[in-house]
């Protein structure tokens, strides 16, 4: 018999500290014996990785013996990483493109390195299941289960049996699953920042995972994980303005380009905000939505997007013209008239989340009671629109 309702939130609730709490390894004291320990280490590019763990190794518990080999897995004191063990259920690991494409999102992302280069190198890990490029030693078929439920309590069991200990200051840690929590919600990073999460597009609910679907889910929860909201500097949803795959209106089908392709990442830029109380038609989303277009919700209920390029004229209010400047609409869909403010996600990543990273400063956490994700419903209705 499942708990009633109350009883299995506070269960969750409890679960999703505990796995907080677990993933939260205390950085090793100073040693003289062992320089890979020591807490306060150098980071020349500043991806919470101290230049000695990606230079020589990481020597997780001071016994002189390298247990995570950082280097010889790509790393580099001079250009940002990001390392993530893959775990997953039969059938629901996605494809080799797929992650290929990820790994260029990161490759192509708008973020300096001191060795001149731009980009991060992003290090996943299925195991044997996806070839040596995605082989660093960890990935694992785990027991199928069609509902993860409570999603923090089998995550945590599934992590605690599957996820080297060593790697978790290193690696974030995740799982491609069905489903979690009676729902069908596409996934779940149980905190912002953290170092764990879900992406739970499996058959149980409908999805039918394309690599779109793959690609923007895992990008959206690993987005979480590092920092990011759905909103940006907050957690509103479908902003017009908010041009990045954290945004439900994109995750799934990309964030539109004006020139007839989709990108698949973070914003690398932060159009001018929109007041709903009174958003200006005449100039959409001003200079910096030039390179895009973008989607927006009207009276009715329906979505529209531009035809073009989003730094023209946008009917916001959807009454056939583009001439209104002072005229109430609500463009996010949520009932109310907000000031929507959008965000650059590539300036404001966080690395160095949960138990990832030397030493880090522990970080506010936003409760997973905020973190509603997109339902397999919710994507239907928007192809219906």
């Amino acid at each position: 018999m499942r708990p009633r309702p109350a009883l299995l939130a506070v269960l969750t609730s409890l679960a999703a500290a505990a796995l907080a709490m677990s993933s939260a390894v205390a950085a090793p004291a100073p040693s003289a014996d062992n320089a890979t320990t020591l807490v306060a280490a150098t980071d020349t590019d500043g991806d919470s990785l101290p230049d000695t763990w990606e230079t020589n190794g990481y020597d997780a518990n001071g016994d002189g013996v390298v247990d995570v080999d950082l280097p010889a897995m790509g790393a580099n004191p001079k250009k940002k990483d990001l390392f993530v063990e893959m775990d997953y259920m039969s059938g629901r690991l996605a494809s080799t493109a797929a992650l290929d494409r990820i790994v260029q999102v990161f490759a192509s992302a708008p973020v300096s390195n001191p060795d001149g280069t731009t980009g991060v190198k992003i290090h996943l890990d299925a195991g044997a299941a996806r070839g040596a490029a995605y082989n660093l030693g960890g990935g694992n078929e785990v027991t199928y289960d069609d509902d993860l439920n409570p999603s923090a309590t089998q995550t945590n069991a599934i992590k605690a049996a599957n996820f080297a200990a060593a790697r978790k200051a290193v690696f974030h840690y995740m799982i491609w699953g069905d489903s979690y929590d009676g729902g069908c919600s596409s996934g779940q990073a149980f905190n912002i920042p953290n170092d764990t999460f879900i992406v739970t597009v499996g058959p149980k609910c409908g999805w039918n995972a394309t690599d779109d679907t793959n690609v923007g889910t895992f990008v959206h929860e690993l987005g979480h994980n590092i920092g990011l909201k759905h909103g940006g500097t907050d957690n509103l949803n479908y902003k017009p303005n908010y041009l990045s795959v954290m945004n439900y209106s994109f995750q799934l089908g990309g964030v539109l380009k004006s020139d007839g392709t989709k990108y698949w990442g973070y914003s690398n830029v932060q159009p001018t905000s929109i007041n709903e109380a009174r958003p200006d038609e005449t100039v959409g989303l001003g200079s910096l939505g030039a390179g895009y277009k973008t989607s927006w919700k009207c009276p009715n209920g329906s979505t529209r997007t531009t035809a073009g390029a989003a730094n023209q004229p946008i009917d916001w209010n959807c009454d056939g013209d583009t001439t209104d400047t002072t005229t109430a609409a609500d463009i996010n869909g949520d009932k109310t008239t907000s000031i929507l403010i959008a965000q650059n996600n590539w300036a404001n990543i966080v690395f160095g989340g949960g138990a990832v990273g030397g030493g880090t400063t522990p970080r506010t956490k936003t409760p997973a009671s905020e973190l509603h994700e997109i339902t397999h419903d919710e994507w239907v209705s928007m192809q219906h629109q």
